[in-house]
C-alpha cells in the first residue's frame, strides 16, 4: 500500500475505534479486541496496520482523540459567547467526559484509564491528557500566547484527571456528584488563584523530567480529589490504587 489518503486513514481509525469500544469495556484494550474490531469494521489488514502502527497503544490514543472531537462538536451546538470562561470550561470538561461513555457505561473508559496508568504507558497517558486539555482550552476560545498557556493547561489537567476518577466511580443519578465536584474544582478558574503557582512549578518540572511529571499527573489527580474544601472521597489515588480487575483485561 504505497499511498493512503489522510481521509481514508481517519475513516479507518474511526470505524475501528467504534467497533473496539463495544468490546473494550468487557475484555479490555487488547490485541484480540483490536483484531476483532478490524474485522467488524470491514477494514483490510494493510490499511489497519497503517492506521494503528503501534497496535493497542495507538487504539487507545485514537479513542481519546475521538472523544476530544465529540467534545468540540458538542460545544459547537452551544452558544458559548453567552457563557463566562469558567462556564465554558465546565461545559467542555463535562462533554469530554461524557464522550467516553459507551453502551456499557464507563467500562471502556475505565479500562483505557487503567491501561494508560501503568508505568510503561504513563508517558502516553500524560500526552493524551495534554492533548485533551489543550483541545478544551482551544475550543472555549483561549488565545493566550504567554506563559499562562502552559499554566492553564497544567491546572486544568489536574482538575480534569481528578474529575474523571470521580466520574468512574460515581453512582449518583446523572453523575450529579461528579459535576458538583467539577464545579467546586473550577471555582475561580478565570484567574486560577491558588492552583496557578502549582501549575507553573509542574510546567517547569516538565521541561526537566518528563517521566516524573507523567507519574505526577496520575498521583496529582488523586491529590486534587482528596484535598481541600469540598473534596471527594476517592478510592483511586494513584496507578497502584486502580482496581486490579481493570489491569487484568481478558485475553479472549
Amino acid at each position: 500500500m504505497k499511498h493512503v489518503s489522510a481521509d481514508r486513514l481517519e475513516a479507518a481509525r474511526d470505524a475501528i475505534v467504534a467497533a473496539a469500544v463495544a468490546e473494550a469495556g468487557e475484555h479490555g484494550w487488547t490485541d484480540a479486541v483490536l483484531d476483532r474490531a478490524i474485522a467488524a469494521a470491514g477494514v483490510d489488514r494493510p490499511l489497519a496496520a497503517r492506521a494503528f502502527p503501534r497496535g493497542v497503544h495507538d487504539l487507545v490514543k485514537e479513542f481519546h482523540r475521538a472523544c476530544d472531537r465529540r467534545m468540540v462538536e458538542g460545544l459547537d451546538r452551544n452558544d458559548l459567547p453567552e457563557l463566562r470562561v469558567g462556564q465554558r470550561v465546565a461545559l467542555a470538561v463535562r462533554l469530554r467526559i461524557e464522550a467516553m461513555a459507551d453502551a456499557n457505561g464507563r467500562r471502556a473508559a475505565a479500562r483505557a484509564v487503567a491501561l494508560q496508568a501503568l508505568p510503561e504507558h504513563m508517558i502516553s497517558g500524560a500526552r493524551s491528557l495534554v492533548r485533551t486539555t489543550d483541545a478544551i482550552w482551544r475550543a472555549v476560545g483561549d488565545q493566550s500566547l504567554d506563559f499562562s498557556w502552559y499554566t492553564k493547561r497544567a491546572s486544568l489537567g489536574a482538575i480534569y484527571a481528578a474529575t474523571v476518577l470521580v466520574w468512574l466511580q460515581d453512582e449518583s443519578e446523572g453523575s450529579a456528584e461528579t459535576w458538583a465536584f467539577l464545579g467546586r474544582r473550577l471555582k475561580d478558574i478565570a484567574t486560577f488563584g491558588k492552583t496557578k503557582a502549582r501549575a507553573q512549578a509542574a510546567t517547569q518540572s516538565l521541561a526537566t523530567n518528563g517521566f516524573s511529571v507523567a507519574r505526577a499527573v496520575i498521583r496529582g489527580a488523586g491529590a486534587v480529589a482528596t484535598q481541600g474544601p469540598g473534596a471527594f472521597p476517592m478510592r483511586w489515588t494513584a496507578w497502584r490504587g486502580i482496581r486490579s480487575g481493570w489491569l487484568r483485561p481478558s485475553d479472549r
